[in-house]
């Protein structure tokens, strides 16, 4: 038995002969430039808006901001034997052996291992936002000065512990802020003002 084929034929409609010569509402030419006449552009003013940019340098306190202050920053009411009648930083009295943290990134300037009123002693120079300033850390306590001259550290480096150093009369961390010049500023109002976190010393 013969099988039947069945085909479909589908109808294609022929387009109009006067399509082939009509032409795009946009020419391909055209529709890849963009002229502007000369009047759109006049009275035209450009502007940018102003802006400027600020460094930020993350400042952290060099012990727990909450420990005891046995003398603070200024003259001293009961001037001890052998230190001067003006201080020249705050003394922290958080107990010894207490880790001591770099404020800020900087570079070591300055080492004593003891030496001086201040003991086992360090000097950090940073710059903070663009300003030089440099801190002190005195009065620490024996082999455990972790710095030495030229080195640079990361905040939160452990600078050295809490010791009796030097000119003391007990373990405490004498914490002082220079600035450029090398002018002795209140250390705690100069932190309040510019730390941005407590306490965190690294390993």
């Amino acid at each position: 038995m013969a099988t039947a084929v069945v085909v479909a034929a589908v109808g294609i409609h022929e387009l109009p002969a006067q399509a082939a010569t009509q032409q795009l509402p946009f020419a391909a030419s055209e529709a890849q430039g963009l002229k502007v006449a000369a009047s759109a552009s006049s009275g035209v003013r450009v502007e940018r808006d102003g802006f400027t940019v600020t460094t930020f340098s993350m400042v952290q306190w060099p012990i727990d901001p909450s420990s005891p202050v046995s003398s603070p920053f200024g003259p001293r009411a009961a001037p001890c034997a052998g230190c001067s009648t003006f201080h020249r930083g705050v003394d922290f009295t958080p107990g010894a052996g207490t880790p001591i943290a770099a404020i800020a990134d900087g570079v070591v300037t300055e080492v004593g291992n003891p030496s001086g009123e201040l003991g086992v002693y360090a000097i950090i120079q940073h710059d903070i936002d663009g300003v030089i300033v440099s801190s002190v850390y005195g009065h620490m306590a024996s082999g455990s000065l972790r710095l030495s001259v030229g080195q640079t550290v990361a905040r939160g480096t452990i600078v050295g512990l809490v010791g009796d150093t030097g000119e003391s009369t007990g373990p405490h961390l004498h914490f002082g802020i220079l600035d450029a010049a090398g002018t002795p500023i209140n250390p705690v109002d100069w932190m309040r003002t510019h730390a941005n976190e407590a306490w965190h010393p690294a390993s």
